[in-house]
């Protein structure tokens, strides 16, 4: 088996010696290549000799196979001189040393915020991304994680690559668990973006969740400072009489029910907190002014909490 083996080897290595002597590059010419996710090593190869960095698609293949690199192929955008060699490529493929923008997007961001993200970058203009993104009505859809983008990528492929994200992390079992709840998949994400702007503390988010699905049966205004936020388009710690009184349907102290969409784009543990919030009978909370929050299950007892959360703001 092992004399087999290196048959083989000797045999590919006199093929590319003999390719190489044949076909002797004479230029060196830098030639970008772009391999999508999912790509198998003939695709690759294909891909490879399409754009002239190799000259036997049937070479590159077995060498992938002899080396045991078929799974170990990354994606991404890639740059090679046309006088690397099989092997200096097909390495560059298998450590990832591609040319891709890290882009790192945290859970609660809005499409103006990742827009802004990816003009720093370099990779967009935000005003182009948050104008298709608006069009889309995809608020709240755009998975927050860690992307490498290809340079040349456009507002939509970025929008499609989050999204497909979003579609693979929304499982089948939460989708089912909406329908026990009587909730749209819509009206999920809306709520859990809510929870992802409220919840500063993530073991507080099951308890906030309930809250808010709470007053939402009782036919009670969600009264979220996020949502009325959100309708301003400004960020600020403490809202005034006069923004509770800012006319917007995301002005949740003015309106009843949910916003009419997303407010951000919510991580997992949001979501999750919303498909299995906590078991309380709680329809309040205020900010005890560390990142956690005062809760109550009757008006005098939250206007208590209101006042002990103003004296410690003054502490």
């Amino acid at each position: 088996m092992a004399k087999k083996k290196i048959t083989i080897l000797v045999s590919i290595f006199f093929v590319i010696f003999l390719t190489l002597i044949i076909f002797h590059k004479t230029e060196n010419n830098v030639v970008e290549v772009i391999i999508p996710k999912g790509s198998s090593p003939k695709a690759i190869a294909t891909i490879l000799k399409d754009s002239k960095l190799i000259y036997s698609e049937k070479v590159f293949i077995v060498l992938i196979k002899t080396f045991n690199y078929s799974k170990k192929l990354k994606a991404g955008a890639y740059e090679f001189k046309t006088k690397d060699n099989v092997f200096k490529i097909i390495l560059k493929i298998k450590n990832g040393e591609n040319s891709n923008i890290k882009l790192t997007i945290p859970e609660g961001f809005d499409i103006k915020k990742i827009g802004n993200i990816l003009e720093e970058k370099g990779i967009c203009k935000s005003e182009n991304f948050i104008k298709i993104a608006t069009e889309k009505k995809i608020e709240g859809f755009l998975f927050p994680d860690t992307y490498f983008i290809v340079p040349s990528s456009s507002e939509i492929d970025i929008i499609n690559m989050m999204n497909d994200e979003f579609n693979k992390s929304f499982t089948k079992d939460m989708k089912e668990r909406c329908k026990q709840l009587n909730m749209s998949v819509y009206d999920i994400i809306t709520l859990a973006s809510i929870v992802e702007k409220e919840a500063v503390s993530p073991k507080e988010r099951p308890m906030i969740a309930a809250i808010f699905l709470n007053r939402l049966k009782k036919k009670m205004k969600l009264e979220s400072c996020a949502t009325v936020l959100y309708g301003l388009g400004i960020n600020k710690e403490r809202l005034s009489f006069e923004d509770l009184k800012f006319e917007s349907e995301y002005n949740t102290y003015k309106y009843h029910g949910l916003p009419p969409g997303p407010i951000c784009n919510p991580g997992i543990k949001s979501i999750e907190a919303v498909l299995y919030p906590a078991t309380t009978d709680n329809l309040f909370f205020v900010s005890k002014g560390n990142g956690t929050h005062f809760f109550s299950s009757t008006f005098n007892e939250h206007v208590k909490n209101k006042i002990a959360s103003k004296k410690k703001a003054k502490q």
